[in-house]
């Protein structure tokens, strides 16, 4: 029998489960991450949503887009939380945070930072672009909180890994030293 040509293959086709390979998300130091998210005006948080959400989707094996998940952060907030958060539990760590709360924070703290850019291009107000750089400080607080998680989630709480500046870094340094040029320079003349 073995030898019928017309025999269906004898071979067992599985999909394989996904499989669970390096870190959970990005993983960076808190001090890194303060230096870039602070010197960008907020513009590194791109780049941080990007790559939490393509390590998460590498991790978990999950389908899912990261380049929308980071262009509408606000929207996609809370599932990374929430996302977080199930992997701490899986580790069975225990951290005392919340991630719906901080969240939501974040998604207030941005819309509010978006409208005070929209009242500062209509109205030239230097009240309102004071407020919008102000709201950078919630912002980057409550990023930073979802950071802090993450890499306890990737099993490097301190973000040992990647805590060095690399070329890269400091291409968003100097781009955010422009930035803060552009910024201050309406002040300065």
């Amino acid at each position: 029998m073995d030898d019928n040509l017309y025999a269906p293959p004898a071979s067992r086709v599985v999909d394989p489960a996904p499989v669970a390979t390096g870190a959970a998300f990005y993983v960076v130091a808190p001090f890194k991450f303060c230096l870039l998210f602070f010197a960008t005006l907020g513009a590194y948080q791109l780049y941080w949503f990007y790559m939490q959400w393509a390590r998460y989707r590498r991790h978990s094996g999950e389908t899912l887009w990261a380049v929308p998940r980071t262009i509408f952060a606000i929207f996609y907030t809370h599932a990374l939380a929430r996302r977080i958060d199930q992997v701490l539990r899986e580790r069975g760590e225990r951290y005392d945070w919340s991630p719906g709360g901080t969240a939501t924070l974040f998604v207030i703290a941005q819309i509010a930072s978006i409208a005070s850019d929209r009242w500062a291009a209509r109205m030239g107000s230097p009240l309102a672009d004071f407020l919008s750089i102000a709201m950078l400080i919630p912002i980057g607080l409550c990023v930073m909180a979802l950071q802090k998680a993450a890499n306890r989630a990737s099993g490097d709480p301190q973000g040992e890994a990647n805590r060095r500046l690399g070329a890269a870094n400091y291409v968003w340094l100097a781009v955010g030293a422009l930035l803060w040029l552009v910024l201050l320079s309406d002040y300065l003349v």
